[in-house]
């Protein structure tokens, strides 16, 4: 068992409080951000993660520490049995008919054993930590009890669990306002929660459209339908993308799956090869790359039925792209418009709307005003002076 630290934080807590007579001190709130996965994929609550930390690590008002089960810039690592070594391990060969069962298990395995390599936390003994993982948030709060440390845990619903999940945690940051009503409605009192969307980035691409394509191999004429979102079925629903874009007879409409592998990938792959041959791409982009990804693409769909707060949908709006999204509680509160919500349940829905979005288009002000919106609602300027205010109210309860 070993571990690295990589923290550039320092030492001092306090800061000079200016008064009429006199330079006193006030206490930093130590806070800190932790997710196991981070530094090794690049989606989801590990990107999430990586851009609170970038929104707040230099507000003055806290002592903020990362920690990462992979090499983060500024980040305190900790060792961790990857979830991905588990997966490509010789134990799936007991979980042939139980895939989805296997990677919940080597994800779990993940989080206890980085949530065992965090010794740092009896030493620095933080005022408030803050995760989305929900094994680890369990283990904080393990932690907690075991040797006396006063920290709050923030637990960040983006996974879209239900309430019974995340009850016992100090506090809770909803994503999107269903989330929110369902969890008053078992009595998880609302001075213990709070409504606040993830913190979102994107950034315009210095390369022209037709520069974009040709960097990542596709022609002026195709029609691109872009997903950004893990490679698996039982969550994003990949399969179904990609019998729905299969069955559009047309050699220029190409479908770009930007996403990482899992335990499903294989087949996926294969299903893709099977029914669109070289009209399907798989990228595993950096941050930076996916921008550009979705700036060359004529359209986003992510279909899967259920999502705390897609991220990747608010990216596709501030890119200025067409999105199709299942309309689940995440997707309306982002889109806020019928003309991006299409129901996905049955086989044909994703063709017909893709056809019609084809054939003639997207109300471009609508598209411009969505734009406008996810900018002003999610972006780092937006709500990081929100999220210090939600530590700053958890560090007194």
């Amino acid at each position: 068992m070993s571990w690295t630290s990589q923290s550039d934080n320092s030492n001092n807590v306090t800061k000079p409080l200016a008064t009429a007579g006199a330079v006193q001190t006030r206490p930093l709130i130590k806070f800190g951000l932790l997710s196991s996965g981070l530094g090794i994929i690049n989606r989801g609550f590990e990107l999430t993660t990586a851009r609170w930390y970038e929104a707040v690590r230099k507000n003055k008002a806290l002592d903020t520490k990362l920690y990462a089960g992979g090499p983060y810039p500024g980040a305190w690592k900790a060792f961790s049995i990857k979830r991905d070594f588990l997966l490509n391990s010789p134990l799936k060969a007991f979980f042939t008919t139980r895939q989805r069962g296997f990677w919940e298990f080597c994800y779990t395995i993940e989080q206890i054993s980085f949530s065992i390599c965090l010794p740092d936390l009896l030493t620095w003994r933080p005022n408030v930590v803050w995760t989305k993982e929900v094994p680890l948030a369990h283990f904080l709060l393990a932690y907690k009890y075991l040797f006396g440390l006063k920290y709050k845990i923030i637990f960040a619903n983006g996974g879209a669990f239900a309430p019974t999940t995340y009850k016992d945690f100090d506090f809770i940051q909803h994503l999107h306002p269903d989330s929110f009503v369902e969890a008053e409605a078992i009595g998880i009192p609302a001075n213990r929660m709070q409504l606040l969307p993830n913190c979102v980035a994107y950034k315009q691409p210095t390369l022209s459209k037709k520069e974009l394509r040709a960097k990542y191999g596709f022609a002026d004429s195709d029609w691109i339908v872009i997903c950004v979102a893990a490679w698996n079925s039982f969550q994003k629903r990949l399969d179904y993308l990609i019998d729905e874009v299969s069955a559009i007879n047309d050699p220029n409409v190409k479908l770009f799956l930007c996403g990482q592998p899992e335990l499903e990938t294989a087949a996926l792959q294969k299903l893709g090869s099977e029914k669109l041959n070289n009209r399907v791409t798989w990228s595993t982009l950096q941050p930076t790359e996916v921008y550009e990804a979705l700036a060359l693409s004529d359209v986003f769909v992510l279909p899967s039925f259920r999502e705390g707060l897609a991220s990747s949908i608010i990216e596709a709006a501030m890119a200025g792209i067409a999105i199709i999204s299942h309309p689940h509680s995440g997707g309306k509160y982002i889109l806020r418009d019928e003309e991006w919500l299409r129901d996905l349940s049955e086989p044909g829905a994703l063709k017909e709307r893709l056809l019609e979005i084809r054939t003639n288009g997207v109300n471009q002000e609508n598209l411009a005003n969505l734009q406008k919106s996810c900018v002003e609602r999610f972006s780092e300027q937006a709500l990081s002076d929100q999220f210090v205010a939600m530590i700053e109210k958890v560090a007194k309860l």
